[in-house]
C-alpha cells in the first residue's frame, strides 16, 4: 500500500464504519449456510496458517470492482465531479482494505464448482455466517460483513464512500450470491477489545496503549495482494467437501493434509453431486 494515502484512507475508513453501524444494508438475515470454493494449494495454506486469506480489491478480475456506477457519475454536475475521487486514487485508498468472498447457498453449487475450479481438483469449505464471523481471532481488525448488492450500473447508484462501493457489483455477477467480509487498516473492534481486556484483567491504563499498537499493526499486510487474517479452524469448518470430479486418491490426499495439521478427517466429505442414484 502507498502510505502517502494513509490519511485519506483513514478518513474514508472512519466514514465507512459510521455508515456500516447504522445501515440496514449490512444486516445479514438469519444464519445462512456459506461456502468457500478453493484449490488444494489454498486449502493447504488455510490449514497450515490457520488464517483466511483476504485479497486486496485490485486482485479481482472485475474491472469495475469498487467503482462508482455510470449512474453516479452521470448525475453529477461539473462542480460535484471535481470533488469525486478519480479511479486511480480510489484504487490507492482501497489498497488499505482486503476482502474474503463466500457463497451463500443451503446446498453446494455445481456452478460454483465450475467457476472456481473449472473441473480441477479442489474443495469447498462449508460453514454458516455466525461461525464464520466468530471464527476470526485476529485482534488487529474489526471484520465488516454484508450481502453484496447487485445493481444495474446504468440505472442505480453505488455510494460516494470508497469502501462502501466494495459492497456493490453489477447484476451480471448475481449468480455468485456473495457474502463479503472486509477488513480495513486502522479499524479495530474497540468494543470487543474492551470486553476482552476486562475479562483478562488487563489494567485500564494499558488499554489505549494496546489498542494503538493493534491499530498500527493493522497496516502490516502479509502479502502484496492481500492479508492473512487468523481464525479458529475448529469453529470455522463444518465440512470440507472434495470436488465431485476428484478421484478417491484426492480425497485421501485431503484427509492427509487435514490430519497433518491436527484436525479430524471426519469433516472431509466426497461430494456426491454427480452420482447417479435414480433406479
Amino acid at each position: 500500500m502507498d502510505l502517502q494515502y494513509k490519511g485519506k484512507a483513514y478518513l474514508h475508513a472512519r466514514e465507512f464504519e459510521s455508515v456500516y453501524n447504522y445501515s440496514e444494508q449490512y444486516k445479514v438475515d438469519g444464519n445462512p449456510t456459506v461456502w468457500k470454493y478453493m484449490d488444494l494449494n489454498k486449502l493447504e495454506s488455510l490449514l497450515k496458517d490457520k488464517a483466511i486469506f483476504f485479497a486486496k480489491p485490485n486482485a479481482f478480475l472485475d474491472p469495475l470492482e469498487g467503482s462508482y456506477s455510470n449512474w453516479d457519475i452521470e448525475q453529477l454536475n461539473d462542480t460535484e465531479l471535481f470533488f469525486i475521487n478519480p479511479r486511480e486514487e480510489m484504487r490507492k485508498i482501497q489498497e488499505f482494505s482486503a476482502i474474503s468472498c463466500w457463497h451463500i447457498n443451503e446446498y453446494e453449487s455445481a456452478g460454483m464448482w465450475d467457476l472456481y475450479l473449472g473441473g480441477n481438483d479442489g474443495v469447498a469449505i462449508k460453514t454458516d455466517f455466525r461461525s464464520l464471523i466468530n471464527s476470526i481471532t485476529d485482534l488487529r481488525y474489526r471484520v465488516f460483513s454484508g450481502n453484496l448488492q447487485y445493481i444495474d450500473f446504468h440505472k442505480e447508484m453505488t455510494s460516494k464512500n470508497i469502501y462502501d462501493t466494495l459492497f456493490y457489483k453489477r447484476k451480471s455477477f448475481a449468480h455468485e450470491n456473495e457474502l463479503r467480509l472486509m477488513v480495513i487498516a486502522s479499524r479495530i473492534d474497540q468494543n470487543y477489545l474492551e470486553d476482552k481486556f476486562y475479562r483478562e484483567d488487563v489494567p485500564g491504563f494499558l488499554w489505549d496503549e494496546k489498542m494503538e499498537k493493534l491499530e498500527e499493526q493493522s497496516y502490516e499486510f502479509s502479502h502484496e495482494k492481500g492479508n492473512l487474517v487468523s481464525c479458529d479452524l475448529n469453529r470455522l469448518i463444518q465440512g470440507i467437501y472434495v470436488s465431485p470430479k476428484s478421484s478417491q486418491e484426492v480425497v485421501e490426499q485431503v484427509k492427509s493434509m487435514v490430519s497433518k495439521c491436527g484436525f479430524s478427517t471426519d469433516k472431509v466429505i466426497q461430494s456426491d453431486l454427480y452420482e447417479d442414484f435414480i433406479y
